[in-house]
């Protein structure tokens, strides 16, 4: 199973809910190429996930840091992390993906396994890069591809058997890495829950015209730091996150509306539409009828 595009709401928060109340945990194969957009746009969630690239190279941006997986290499990745990945140098991409609710870890907020090791640890570490050149990481790779099978088998017992397997993940991860020594600062969160802010106003407004000092004065930034801030923070200025937000609106658009090509440009903010048309295109390697037609390809099949 391939999810095609990672819904949001207004904060940036993925909307859908991975596995069910009962077994919360999903895993999905990622080919990058057939995501709508190409690649995974900015978003955070409550689970926890690992990925491990099955083809190609993929980029994995979690928070402010960049890390390039090349291929049997994977990536942990915490709750509530903004997190990205696009494929490079226009291979493949691939990628198993495994989402894992924290209530599959632990049901206790009381218990000693959440209070002297699950929670300090999510305090701790915002990601690790999964390599097979050290031993317990690729221990960890290897228990993450076995799961993949488990999960698309579904033979009997095979939650038991998930359920040890991803708490020896966290086991190999919580004793092996020096999380003890880089608990993520207060500063650190004040700055994530600042570019959430400045993302969910671009979110709300993104329509209408939005200048920079707008986005600034939003959050009480001046109009230097508001750029450098959100440069940091995403790798992309104010304007060309905007536009590039404007262009994944107007992918649902061209998916589950027949407004016309100069109708969506004018609903998502664009005051042009051969300028729309020229973003789409670069954003996306489709011009937006060429997109649309290419959904209704994936529908049928």
């Amino acid at each position: 199973m391939q999810v095609y595009e990672v819904q949001t709401a207004g904060n940036l928060k993925e909307i859908m809910k991975h596995g069910s109340k009962s077994f919360p945990l999903a895993i999905y194969k990622t080919l990058l190429r057939r995501n709508k957009l190409g690649y995974v746009q900015l978003h955070w969630h409550d689970e926890i996930q690992f990925a491990v690239v099955t083809k190609g190279r993929v980029q994995f941006t979690v928070g402010q840091s960049a890390y390039i997986v090349g291929e049997n290499e994977g990536m942990f990745i915490n709750s509530n992390i903004l997190h990205s990945a696009k494929p490079l140098d226009k291979s493949e991409g691939e990628y198993i993906c495994l989402d894992v609710s924290p209530d599959f870890l632990c049901t206790s907020a009381n218990s000693i396994i959440q209070q002297k090791y699950l929670e300090p640890f999510s305090k701790s570490v915002s990601s690790i890069v999964l390599s097979r050149t050290v031993s317990w990481k690729n221990e960890i790779l290897d228990f993450l591809t076995s799961l993949y099978e488990l999960y698309e088998e579904k033979s009997f017992g095979f939650e038991l058997k998930m359920q040890y397997s991803i708490l020896n993940i966290m086991y190999l991860m919580i004793v092996n890495s020096q999380w003890g020594d880089n608990e993520i600062t207060s500063y650190a969160l004040v700055e994530d829950q600042r570019i959430k802010k400045m993302l969910s106003f671009i979110q709300g407004n993104y329509k209408s015209k939005i200048t920079l000092e707008d986005i600034a004065k939003n959050a009480n930034l001046s109009r230097a730091e508001c750029s450098r801030f959100f440069k940091r923070m995403t790798g992309q200025t104010p304007f060309e996150y905007l536009i590039s937000y404007r262009v994944n609106q107007s992918t649902v658009l061209l998916k589950n509306t027949d407004l016309s090509i100069t109708e969506i440009a004018d609903e998502v903010g664009f005051g042009s539409v051969s300028y729309y048309i020229e973003k789409f295109r670069k954003q996306t390697n489709y011009t937006p009828k060429e997109f649309r037609n290419f959904c209704a390809e994936l529908i049928e099949s």
